[in-house]
């Protein structure tokens, strides 16, 4: 690339000239021809290599010292400075499986691993919950601590701000916050060992709150089983009263129906079907009596001519009649043989033993009217007997269709009182239950007064910390500087 400066006008050729030269001449001024704008150089950036890298950092090397120095610094300083943290363990095992106190627990066990974790994550939810942590405030009185109210910063700055003018519940829950964020819990990888970590400033504070914080989540499960136990309880009881009236509605239609119908029961029988048997019992007995009755008239008479056999009559009377006869006779057969059958002493004995037969003969007759009337008296019985046990088999029959329909509303009556039993004796169970506290949190390792503190670190680590980084950012600065300063400088042509 040039550029060429013309100081006169050029020389014209010869035909030209000839032609020009009877015109006049007037003086030419010269003319200036600049020259092209030089065009830029593109940018191009510097090529870092380790040598390039390595020289740019020993040039900042007192950037780097510098820098690592003031991070030592400030790391010892924060050590010395910061408001120290001391952080108490406590170990617990949750066990899904609460106690089981009694056969009929109100809440089911699950078998399930899933839910039984879910069961565990729910527990250890409960564990920093708000109403667990409102109450350690409340029991312990964080809400009038510094350290939870005044927000537990690095740096104490509550004697710039001066004591708190908050309300009561804004300094509960200013307090509940603060604990909350101090608080941590987890739970240990397939096992049911949750462990709580609870950081202060002072150690004993740290470990108090965690005995307070196991304490509160301990009765925060044993009242929600209580509430659980108590809403079931109210509910049945409230159910209770409407299944009473229903079980006193269906006994009392049992026995109006009872009574309409003539069922009326003993001893857990009707008394038809009581009657049907006892009048069946009392005719086979009549018949027996019938059948006694006339064996015994067949042997006092002839059934056919009616004639009387003495002999057969075995009565009191009818046996002392022939001992007496007897003895007459004896006495008769003794006169005739010594005095002979025509003495006075004969006939008296005739006469005697007459007049005994004559009694023999009425005792006779009157035997067989009394087997008579007996046999009479016994078919008239086995008569009536068969008419009564007639009309109770017709009323037993009649009552059929009565009883299907009494059955079942004695079914009806019996299935709402055994609801109502089971109702009652539940609700019993659940409201005794409401006194038992069956959550299985046992603690297996108690919280421990810590000897050091978790944190900040020691000095020597947090001054390695601030020195790392200030050599760490010292370097980054050097490098920049040096890859800013070789990007600036102008590249040979």
């Amino acid at each position: 690339m040039y550029s060429t400066l013309e100081t006169g006008p050029a020389q014209p050729s010869g035909l030209k000239r000839l032609a020009r030269r009877d015109l006049p001449t007037t003086p030419r001024t010269p003319r200036t021809v600049t020259a092209p704008a030089a065009e830029p150089k593109p940018f191009a950036w510097p090529e870092v290599t380790f040598a390039t890298a390595l020289t740019w950092t020993l040039r900042g090397l007192k950037w780097i010292v510098v820098l690592a120095v003031l991070g030592a610094l400030v790391g010892y300083g924060y050590s010395v400075l910061a408001r120290p943290k001391y952080t108490a363990y406590s170990d617990l095992v949750v066990d899904p499986a609460n106690l089981q106190v009694v056969n009929n627990d109100l809440y089911q066990q699950s078998s399930d691993q899933n839910a039984q974790l879910l069961d565990v994550e729910s527990k250890l939810r409960v564990l920093t919950s708000g109403n667990v942590l409102t109450s350690v405030v409340t029991e312990l009185g964080l809400q009038n601590d510094p350290e939870f109210v005044s927000g537990g910063g690095m740096f104490d700055l509550s004697f710039l701000t001066g004591p708190s003018t908050e309300s009561d519940e804004a300094r509960l829950n200013t307090a509940v916050e603060a604990l909350a964020k101090k608080v941590t819990a987890r739970r240990e990888e397939r096992t049911y060992v949750v462990t709580v970590a609870v950081s202060t400033e002072v150690a004993e504070k740290s470990v108090k709150i965690a005995n307070a914080l196991v304490a509160a989540f301990q009765a925060e499960l044993a009242k929600a089983e209580a509430e659980g136990a108590t809403r079931a309880a109210d509910a049945l009881v409230d159910r209770l009263s409407q299944l009473k009236s229903d079980v006193a509605d269906a006994e009392g239609a049992v026995e109006t129906f009872k009574r309409a119908n003539g069922l009326e029961s003993s001893n857990g029988e009707l008394v038809n079907s009581q009657s049907m048997t006892l009048l069946n019992q009392r005719s086979i007995d009549a018949q027996q009596a019938l059948i006694a009755a006339q064996s015994h008239y067949a042997e006092l008479a002839d059934p056919v001519t009616g004639e009387a056999n003495a002999n057969a009559v075995q009565t009191a009377a009818m046996v002392a009649l022939r001992t007496q006869y007897a003895l007459v006779r004896q006495q008769a057969d003794a006169a005739a043989t010594k005095f002979g059958p025509l003495h006075p002493n004969r006939a008296l004995v005739d006469r005697q033993m007459a007049g005994i037969d004559q009694q023999i003969a009425a005792e006779t007759a009157r035997a067989v009217q009394t087997a008579k009337f007996e046999l009479e008296q016994a078919k008239r019985t086995v008569a009536e007997l068969d008419q009564q046990a007639n009309a109770a088999r017709a009323s037993v029959a009649t009552d059929g269709q009565s009883q299907v329909e009494l059955r079942d509303l004695e079914r009806d009556a019996k299935a709402k009182s055994d609801v109502y039993e089971a109702f009652l004796t539940r609700a019993r169970e659940i409201t005794e239950q409401q006194q038992l506290d069956t959550t299985n949190i046992r603690i297996i390792s108690p919280p421990v007064l810590p000897s050091t503190r978790s944190w900040p670190p020691r000095a020597v680590v947090t001054a390695s910390a601030g020195a790392f980084g200030g050599v760490s950012l010292g370097i980054a600065l050097a490098l920049a500087l040096g890859f800013v300063a070789a990007a600036r400088r102008p590249r040979a042509q």
